[in-house]
């Protein structure tokens, strides 16, 4: 048997022949059965040179002569993946103990790339191309109005909008104090302020220039109505406009009452404060955490609510005279297991304590299991965008 001597990135490598024919059809077989005739033998030095990466080829080496075929944890998968194919090994030969850190690379690189699709990372303009003059301005209005860094005129607009939404969503609250209401007589209802009427005009006026100038100047109309926060300021301005329109077609007591369920839908503009946020990539990757997230999340409800139902069983047979219905027991159970604890509802005897304490003990359990898958999801997208963000 022969020594063989395998020069990777550098870095010597001394084995022996039949360990490398010990694995057939990969590439260090054949070189194995080569020998000279191999391109990558080198006469002056009498050994194989590969340009490869040295540190992933220990792993490879290692696999001939062990018969197992374990990774180092100090060679990122992307690039693992990358010289296993060269060598001509399958990745399914990595072992158990090591597949769980080499599978976690490839996941996060096609999470990683889902994230990049879903926020536009790229760098080509959304109006890219040749564009006419028409587009060409559309471009600048529409930078303009989404990127607030674009210009000092941009942020501007941008602080004047979120001051817009700010005062549309304190008239919201503030028109529910009697302190901001106008009585006119007793038994009268009471309506809102004249000046917060007229300051919700003008937020209306303002919100709905602002819609139809991004509707126009958008790049996409399909795109533009598939976005949330679109969504939501249409939805918001439908009751206004609506209830204008009635009143202006009749005047009887059916149609001032079906006006007032419409205007009931305005309590829909506290969704605006979404858009306070849609600058701040932590909210966007918060959003986009929740959305991949929905299998944890999906089996953290399915978890807590057998236990809410189990335990609300088991309380309302236990102590029917506090717990006279099991709907009354999920509720104290819901409660109990998410650790609230209102105060409302509790058990009184020696087995009802035992049942709480179990509960109690139940719900952090299966909250402490799920929400941590979540939020290390949160830290992998956030770092990566930040990243992202900071590459010129």
């Amino acid at each position: 048997d022969s020594r063989v001597t395998l020069n990777v990135g550098g870095v010597r490598h001394d084995t022996w022949k039949n360990t490398l024919e010990s694995i057939p059809g990969t590439r260090l077989a054949l070189l194995a059965h080569l020998q000279e005739s191999d391109e990558s033998y080198d006469t002056s030095t009498g050994e194989y040179f590969f340009d490869r990466h040295s540190k992933a080829f220990e792993s490879v080496l290692n696999y001939y002569r062990t018969q197992e075929l374990h990774i180092d944890q100090s060679v990122c998968g992307n690039i693992l993946k990358i010289e296993l194919d060269y060598w001509g090994i399958e990745e399914q030969e990595i072992e158990a103990c090591c597949w769980a850190d080499y599978s976690r690379y490839t996941e996060h690189k096609d999470t990683l790339r889902n994230l990049d699709d879903n926020f536009a990372f790229a760098d080509e303009d959304t109006w890219g191309g040749n564009l006419n003059k028409f587009q060409q301005t559309a471009a600048r209005i529409w930078r303009f109005l989404e990127e607030p860094a674009s210009s000092r005129w941009a942020k501007v607009y941008a602080v004047t909008s979120m001051s817009f939404v700010a005062l549309s969503i304190a008239i919201f609250v503030l028109e529910t104090h009697k302190l901001f209401q106008n009585v006119t007589k007793h038994n009268y209802e009471a309506a809102p302020h004249p000046a917060l009427v007229g300051l919700d005009y003008v937020c209306v006026v303002f919100f709905t220039l602002e819609f139809l100038i991004r509707f126009i100047f958008c790049p996409s109309r399909s795109r533009f109505f598939r976005a949330p926060l679109n969504l939501i300021d249409f939805i918001c301005l439908i009751p206004h406009y609506t209830s204008i329109i009635m009143r202006g077609l009749s005047t009887n007591t059916q149609t001032s009452a079906l006006i007032k369920t419409i205007l009931m839908l305005r309590i829909v503009r506290i969704l605006r404060i979404f858009k306070l946020m849609k600058h701040y990539n932590a909210f966007k990757i918060l959003v986009y955490t929740i959305k991949v997230s929905t299998k944890e999340l999906f089996l953290m409800i399915v978890f807590l609510m057998s236990g809410v139902l189990m335990f609300a069983s088991i309380i309302h047979y236990t102590e029917k005279e506090n717990f006279p219905n099991i709907p009354i027991g999920i509720w104290w159970a819901l409660v109990t297991m998410t650790t609230v604890g209102y105060g409302d509802k509790y058990p009184v005897g020696y087995i009802g304590y035992l049942m709480g304490s179990v509960c109690v003990i139940c719900g952090v359990l299966v909250i402490a299991f799920t929400v941590p898958i979540v939020v290390n999801n949160f830290s992998l997208y956030y770092s990566h965008a930040q990243t992202r963000i900071k590459v010129p």
